[in-house]
């Protein structure tokens, strides 16, 4: 079954529109040039992220959002083990919060995030899923208890890969071809892992003696700058893909 759904979507690539299928190349470059190896060194991805701040602003955004996502799985499992003593009542409360999550998911996809992101535009998709969390964060300070972590998080969760992670992508598509392939892998991969290990921090303001309330506190003035960020990475990508539209030779990883 897994197959055949992978196949079938293998198979829908051929009913884009042309223009979906052509390579991202800028004005005037030469077909053939485009289908070249990429070539350099397997490390440029990470000179130009250390080059470029919109590179930089894509990484960081990564490491924010799997920095916070630790945190709140760390309240989740604090919650659940103080809400639920039976083991088999834990495995049964995630198992709801995933089929809610994939629910709200499924429809938000077919029926919202298209509209949104054309209606609305790219920095305000990615951006639903940041503030939500810092409404989330201060719910969760304000009220410590099960049911509110669990609300927010199916809607964390939904927003982040109905909207946030469709935005996310968009974000990618000014960078130049080498950067899609090196840059892009690399901030996929350690932006990720870095957010993991940076957000065990959490366990160390327990041990320092912090409250679940507390430590949501203190992660409402990290969202905030997850925010803003997103609005400069939202902006930024406008201007880079105007500038490209209008054959300005402005390549990302020198901006």
């Amino acid at each position: 079954i897994c197959a055949a759904m992978l196949e079938v979507a293998a198979q829908s690539v051929r009913f884009f529109p042309a223009e979906f299928r052509q390579d991202n190349t800028r004005p005037g470059d030469d077909a053939a040039a485009a289908e070249k190896p990429i070539g350099g060194k397997f490390w440029d991805g990470v000179t130009h992220i250390c080059k470029s701040p919109y590179l930089f602003g894509l990484f960081l955004f990564i490491f924010l959002y799997t920095f916070t996502s630790t945190w709140t799985y760390f309240q989740q499992s604090e919650l659940t083990k103080s809400g639920f003593v039976d083991k088999a009542a834990r495995t049964a409360f995630f198992a709801k919060l995933d089929l809610s999550v994939n629910t709200l998911t499924l429809v938000l996809q077919i029926f919202v995030t298209g509209r949104l992101m054309k209606f609305l535009g790219v920095t305000v998709t990615l951006l639903f899923m940041p503030v939500l969390s810092l409404f989330g964060f201060a719910a969760i300070g304000f009220a410590p208890v099960l049911p509110v972590l669990a609300a927010f998080q199916i809607a964390r969760r939904a927003s982040t890969f109905a909207f946030m992670r469709p935005a996310r992508e968009v974000l990618f598509t000014v960078l130049r071809r080498e950067d899609k392939y090196k840059a892009k892998s690399f901030i996929d991969t350690f932006g990720y892992r870095c957010g993991d290990q940076f957000g065990v921090s959490y366990s160390g303001l327990k041990a320092l003696g912090l409250t679940l309330s507390a430590i949501s506190y203190i992660g409402i003035p990290i969202v905030a700058g997850w925010c803003m960020l997103g609005v400069w990475l939202g902006r930024k990508q406008r201007a880079l893909a105007l500038a490209q539209r209008q054959e300005i030779p402005e390549v990302a990883v020198t901006t």
